[in-house]
Order: C-alpha cells, then sequence, then structure tokens
C-alpha cells in the first residue's frame, strides 16, 4: 500500500504541475502530436477510441528495450513471460490474459504485428530498429484476427525515405563481474537510408547481441553464450503520387549455446535428489545460475520472412492496400539435459527439429468520406509445423551417445573431463542403457522401443471483416465491425515413423465483432465506450501418454471498456476502466507421465479480468520528459479450476478441489506502476548532460498454476536508469547504465514440483543485474 500511494501521488504531483506549462492547450496538443495505426488507419492518439499505449523511438532508447522481454515495462498492462519452446505463442499477456503454452498448433492471444505483417505462431525474441511500438488491449480480432483475443502489439520499424543519406548505429557493452555486473552483454547495431532516385529508396539495418553467464554449468565451469543477429532490408518504391509499394526482407538467428531448460531455485524434499545437486556444486537461488550437466544444451533458431505492402490511391476517398507476407522458421535441438544432475539418469532430448511456415495474403478497401469511414477487407493465412528427427544432424542413430527424440540414459562414470563447446552429445562422452522416454503406441498399447515421436500440424484460416466510423454530429462517433473467419486444422503424429500413422483435424466458423460510442467535447478532449468480443480458434492437444491427438476448445471473450484522454499542456493523461470474461481458456497443466513431470494444453472453465489504467505521458518542460502509469488488475481463475499441485501429490491424483477457483491468474500483478522519465541539462551550446530511468512495481505475482505460496513472487520493483552526455542536435551520445540496479529476481518462469525442487528460468534484467555503457550516433 506504500508503495501504490507513493505511485499515486507522483502521478498526481505530476498532473498538478501541468497547468502551469499549459499556456496554449491546443496549440501544444498539435506540437506534440501522436499518430497510430491502432485501427489500421493513421489517426491522431488523443482521438482513437481504442485502449492504446505507445512507446516512440525516443522512448524505446530511452528505456533501453532490446528485445521482446523488455516490452513490458512501457506499459503496465502488459507482461511477457517467454522461455524455450515459448516463443510459438510470444508469450505476451495483456491485463493477465495471454498465452503460454509448448504447443505450436495454440494461437496466441496477444498478436505481434510488425510492419503491417502479423507475426502468428511464428514469433522471435530479436527486436531492432523500431520506430514506434503500440500496446492495444482488449479483444482486437476485428481488424487483427484470431491471434488478437487479448489484445495487440504493433511494432513499426524505421521506414526509408527520400530526406538523403542517413546513417545511426550503436553499441552496449557489460562484462561479468565487472562494476556489479552479474552477466555480460555485447550489442551492436547499425542503419543506413539511401535513396536510390526520386521514386526509390532503401533501408538496410542490422544487429548482433552476445549474451554471457546468465546460465552456469558447474560441472564444466562454463558460462552460457545467447548469440542474436538480424538483418532486415527495405525498399520503398513510388513511381506516382497515388501509388506507394513497399518490400522488405528478413534474417535472424539465435544459438543458445551451453544451456539448461529451467535451473533449480529451491531445493525439494528428496534427499538423493538434493545430495546430487550438492556433490555438483549447485547452489539452489532465486538468480537460477547454476544447473550440473555432462551434456549443455545446444540450440538453433532460424527465421526467414518477406513481405510486399501494395498501397494503390483509387480516388481522393478510397485506397486499395495488398499485404503479402511469408516467414519460416526453424528450431533445432542438437542437445538439451532435462535431468540436470550430472551422476542420475539423464533424460535428453536429441536430434530434433521443428519447421514451421506461414503465408498470409490481406486485402482491403479504405474508404474516406464526409462523415463516414469504412475498411472492408479480407484475409487468407496458412501455417504448417513439422517436428521431426533432423536426420542431417551429428547424430541419428539409437546407440548410446547417438540418440533421436527423449531418452533416460545412465553414463559410465568417465565424464570428469569438460565437454568441449558447442557440445556434441557423444562426441567425448559415452553411456550405457539408454531408455526412449518417448511412449509410441502399438494398437492402443504402450510400445517402449520407440525412438521419436513426428508431430504434423496444419492451420488455415480465410476471414472477411468490416469496420465503420460515422459521424453522427460534431462531437459524437458511432464505430464497430463484424469479422467471419474459418478455420481447420489437421494434426498427425506418429511414433518412430516420418509418415503421420494417426491424425485428427477440427473446423470452426465465427463471427466476432465490436461497437461503441465516443465523444469529444472540445480539441483537446475525448471518451470512449465499447463492447467487443475475442475469439481464439481450437487447437491440437500431443500428449506422450495418449496414442491420438485432442483438442482444445474455442477460446472466447466479452469484453467491455470505457476510457477517456485529455490533452493538458504537452502531456497526455488517459484512463479508462475495463471488464473482461473469458470462456474455454486455453492454458498449460503439468502432468506425471511414467514420474516424468510433462506439460499439456488445457481448457480452463472461464477466467475474468477487470480493473482501471490510468497514464500520463509527454513533456512536463523542455528539459523533463515523462511516462507514467498504473493498473490494478483483479484477473481471477473460476470457480472448480484445479492446481498443479494435484501433480505434486498435495490432493489426490484425478481429484479436483477447485483450489484455484477464485484466485488471480498466473503472470497477472494486481497492481502494476511503471514509471519512466529523462531529464537533460544545457552544458554549452553542443553538449548537454542526461539522466534518466524506469520503474516497474509489481504486486505479489503468481508464477505457476498452484496453490503453493513456493510458485508466487513477492511485491517487488525493477529499477533501471542512465547517465551520460550527448550532443545537442542528437547526432551522438554516450552514458553508462544499470538494468535491474537492485539485483532483484524476478522469475520468468517456474517449472517442477516441490519433491524434486522447483526450477526457474532466469531472464536478463530481470533475475540479474546488468551494468555497462553505451553509446550510438545518428547522422
Amino acid at each position: 500500500m506504500r508503495r501504490l500511494l507513493l505511485a499515486t501521488s507522483a502521478l498526481v504531483s505530476a498532473s498538478s504541475a501541468l497547468p502551469v506549462y499549459a499556456q496554449n492547450a491546443e496549440e501544444s496538443a498539435s506540437e506534440d502530436m501522436i499518430t497510430v495505426t491502432a485501427r489500421k488507419r493513421e489517426e491522431s492518439l488523443l482521438n482513437v477510441p481504442v485502449p492504446v499505449s505507445v512507446a516512440t523511438q525516443e522512448q524505446l532508447e530511452r528505456e533501453q528495450v532490446r528485445g521482446v522481454d523488455d516490452l513490458q515495462r512501457i506499459t503496465p498492462a502488459l507482461e511477457i513471460s517467454q522461455t524455450a519452446g515459448g516463443e510459438a505463442n510470444g508469450g505476451a499477456r495483456i491485463r493477465g490474459l495471454g498465452t503460454g503454452v509448448f504447443n505450436a498448433s495454440v494461437s496466441p492471444s496477444v498478436a505481434f504485428v510488425i510492419d503491417d505483417v502479423s507475426q502468428g505462431n511464428i514469433s522471435f525474441p530479436l527486436l531492432f530498429d523500431m520506430a514506434q511500438v503500440e500496446v492495444l488491449r482488449g479483444p482486437q480480432g476485428t481488424l487483427f484476427g484470431q491471434g488478437a483475443s487479448a489484445g495487440v502489439v504493433k511494432i513499426a520499424t524505421v521506414a526509408p525515405t527520400f530526406d538523403g543519406v542517413k546513417v545511426n548505429g550503436g553499441f552496449e557493452f557489460a562484462d561479468k563481474g565487472t562494476a556489479g555486473s552479474e552477466f555480460g552483454n555485447k550489442v551492436f547495431n547499425a542503419g543506413v537510408t539511401v535513396p536510390l532516385g526520386d521514386t526509390v529508396a532503401l533501408r538496410v539495418a542490422g544487429q548482433y547481441q552476445r549474451e554471457t553467464g546468465l546460465q552456469r554449468n558447474t560441472f564444466t565451469n562454463r558460462d552460457n553464450k545467447i548469440t542474436d543477429f538480424g538483418v532486415r532490408a527495405k525498399l520503398l518504391f513510388e513511381p506516382s503520387d497515388r501509388t506507394s509499394v513497399r518490400l522488405s526482407g528478413e534474417f535472424a538467428k539465435r544459438i543458445d549455446d551451453a544451456w539448461n531448460f529451467f535451473t533449480v531455485i529451491r531445493p525439494g524434499t528428496d534427499a538423493a535428489v538434493n545430495a546430487q545437486y550438492a556433490a555438483c556444486g549447485v547452489t539452489a537461488s532465486l538468480r537460477a545460475e547454476d544447473y550440473c550437466s555432462e551434456f549443455p544444451g545446444y540450440e538453433t533458431k532460424t527465421i526467414y520472412g518477406a513481405s510486399m505492402r501494395f498501397e494503390q490511391e483509387l480516388s481522393d476517398n478510397l485506397d486499395l492496400i495488398s499485404i503479402t507476407s511469408y516467414r519460416q522458421r526453424k528450431f533445432k535441438t542438437e542437445s538439451v539435459d532435462y535431468t540436470r544432475r550430472v551422476g542420475a539418469n539423464s533424460a535428453n532430448r536429441e536430434n530434433i527439429q521443428t519447421l514451421s511456415k506461414q503465408f498470409s495474403q490481406e486485402v482491403n478497401l479504405n474508404y474516406k468520406g464526409e462523415g463516414f469511414d469504412l475498411i472492408v477487407g479480407g484475409i487468407y493465412q496458412r501455417y504448417t509445423s513439422l517436428s521431426s528427427p533432423a536426420l542431417n544432424g551429428p547424430f541419428n542413430q539409437t546407440t548410446p551417445g547417438n540418440r533421436i527424440g527423449f531418452s533416460v540414459c545412465s553414463y559410465n562414470g568417465n565424464f570428469r573431463i569438460p565437454v568441449p563447446f558447442p557440445p556434441r552429445p557423444g562426441s567425448v562422452l559415452t553411456n550405457t542403457g539408454c531408455v526412449p522416454f518417448v511412449f509410441g503406441f502399438t494398437n492402443g498399447i504402450p510400445n517402449p522401443t520407440v525412438r521419436f515421436e513426428l508431430d504434423d500440424t496444419k492451420n488455415s484460416t480465410s476471414a472477411m471483416f468490416a469496420d465503420a466510423t460515422v459521424n453522427l454530429s460534431d462531437k459524437v462517433d458511432a464505430f464497430g465491425g463484424l469479422r467471419y473467419s474459418r478455420f481447420k486444422n489437421t494434426t498427425g503424429v506418429a511414433y518412430d515413423s516420418l509418415t503421420p500413422t494417426s491424425s485428427g483435424s477440427v473446423k470452426d466458423n465465427n463471427v466476432s465483432g465490436r461497437m461503441g460510442l465516443s465523444y469529444r467535447p472540445s480539441g483537446t478532449s475525448s471518451f470512449y465506450g465499447s463492447i467487443a468480443l475475442g475469439y481464439k480458434p481450437p487447437a491440437t492437444v500431443i500428449s506422450l501418454n495418449n496414442p491420438l491427438p485432442k483438442f482444445l476448445d474455442p477460446e472466447k471473450s466479452t469484453a467491455f471498456e470505457l476510457g477517456g484522454r485529455t490533452q493538458v499542456g504537452r502531456v497526455l493523461l488517459s484512463g479508462n476502466i475495463f471488464h473482461t470474461k473469458v470462456k474455454n481458456f486455453q492454458a498449460q497443466s503439468q502432468e506425471l507421465v511414467a514420474g516424468q513431470l510433462l506439460s499439456t494444453a488445457k481448457n480452463i472453465e472461464a477466467i475474468t479480468s477487470y480493473g482501471f489504467e490510468v497514464s500520463a505521458a509527454g513533456k512536463v518542460s523542455d528539459n523533463f520528459t515523462m511516462n507514467v502509469g498504473y493498473q490494478f488488475n483483479k484477473a481471477t481463475y473460476a470457480k472448480g479450476v484445479c492446481a498443479n499441485d494435484d501433480v505434486d501429490l498435495v490432493a489426490p491424483i484425478g481429484v479436483c478441489d477447485g483450489l484455484l477457483g477464485g484466485q488471480q491468474v498466473r503472470n497477472a500483478p494486481k497492481h502494476k506502476f511503471t514509471l519512466s522519465g529523462e531529464y537533460s541539462y544545457p552544458v554549452s551550446g553542443s553538449l548537454e548532460m542526461f539522466l534518466n530511468g524506469n520503474i516497474v512495481y509489481k504486486s505479489k505475482v503468481r508464477v505457476e498454476d498452484y496453490i503453493s505460496p513456493l510458485f508466487s513472487y513477492k511485491a517487488h520493483e525493477l529499477v533501471n536508469t542512465g547517465f551520460g552526455v550527448r550532443s545537442s542536435d542528437g547526432s551522438w551520445t554516450l552514458s553508462v547504465f544499470a538494468r535491474n540496479l537492485t539485483k532483484e529476481r524476478e522469475p520468468v518462469a517456474y517449472l517442477g514440483n516441490t519433491v524434486e525442487g522447483i526450477r526457474g528460468w532466469p531472464g536478463a534484467g530481470r533475475t540479474a543485474r546488468i551494468i555497462g555503457v553505451t553509446g550510438g550516433f545518428n547522422f
């Protein structure tokens, strides 16, 4: 309560100071107007009747946003919890609603849209060269489709222009153990825009990042390495004033070297397991750093993407827009050690790859007339995902050290030799007695000789939509829209075969939409109210203890919203209240199969989310910029929802006591407060100093669907700051920075049980502190 009162007083104090600065409100509002495309047309943020938060390029740099996980700092409504495999659904949650399922056939609840292209189930953690980020809250399926039942994260990257050659770049450097930094990081980025004549312009941008030491293998005494790099090229062609073509191509790759799938943070009650950890020097801590493995994990993720946006003005009032895109993601696992205990039989996943492809074609007609705006469009999207053995890998046999799929092996004891990096299972160490871990089936009977599982998923969606705004008067608008969607999913499963031996399919149709009213009493204020229906299609569930695929029911939501904005000087004040109920919420539970803890997708009967948000953003003075926001969100499970404690033998297996009913949803703090700002001070005519920082406060957070308090994290703050100098014209900057200054241990995710111990997923700047230097140039 003390922190909440301090946060509220900061917002009130900032607001009370604004009128002094507001000599001409409408003139100042026009000067600092932010344009958004939350409704697929350009509109002033002040007037758009959608709950949306915006982070400009300046704010993204100030808050040191380097990846998807960092986006949760820009608004209280957004939470990100990406883990290994979680990128398939994006890992985002808005107002407590989102998807965190290790299953690529499950659509995200929060859609990531980059340069007008929905990433679908092929998102990626690397972000760079960003120009603006918009976070849309509530169901946005009318315009953005099936993956936007809880909201949209809309990202625009820097576009090519005809304003001459422009070059920018930057770096970040931090060393583990230096100046109190708990892990190391190196970042280099650059971009160049070149006009190729009067009608063609090109922009090429890229980024390289190497993160080291977030995890440490106590067996080899080696730190992990995460390498991300990407490049994007954008070509703008404008042959006439009425025609515009934008081509974009992208490549990105991530290499996870010497990592482990969740590391122990709390010891369990099994003395033998704890002794194995201790013998290997593992210290259980919320830092989630130490693990012990003969074969550290090695994985690669590769993304290819291409898109074309064609826009033709058919008349002064009518535009035709076509967006064509293709994305491909390859996820290859060479080794993952799930047991993470030297000396124990080791559960491993080896030589498996997942290839996902997505094609989409969208066509819109955008009409803007006197007192009436209309968007009519259609879209077709096809997504495929095939998980199978990587037969071209370094090993593809079932002999010891050369296995496919999941297996449990005991080693010969000669493993006190450091493993070369990158590790290759079987290259140095040998093992004896491998028992396949994947359960195949023959005539419905488990077959323990199966080496691997093949999953083949195909989703196709076609939809038509319309969205209109009608001016009822000079101050009142009515808006609304409908979307009709057809969805089909087909999934094949095979055990020890490259051809699916069993399959299932599901089809679904849906009509969703929204309607509302907006009111503008003046040129500096607007208010709105709306009701929206959200939809997420059914999905396939693959379970190792079931020979046939099962299906999740479609997820449907109903949301009510009341909100408003007012411009005071150069600061925009916003507020809204909301209520959302989701039926058949698609989630993930854990189950014991042959003594192993596995994750499987499931439906939760219902979740309700309601509360309010307030925020203020803008320039309090010429030298002081501020963004502050607070959200109260009561997001709870319906009565009768089981906790995963049933799997942990706290309650009898198969008996549901409704332990989570009425409890706060995981990854959904009831209170969240964000504050960021920057103060600059002129040193001379060409030089200025600056101090910036941001604070994120969260009340207690349930990290996993357990009733046990061990699976919740206390109320806490994350503090980030920076101090430096720069040129007055912005051509260069140099500063020192600290993220997670106070060494908070905010978890990304928890996994496991209280018997063998609870494991956690570490996050850069969340579970560990980083301190370093950063700089950049722009001319």
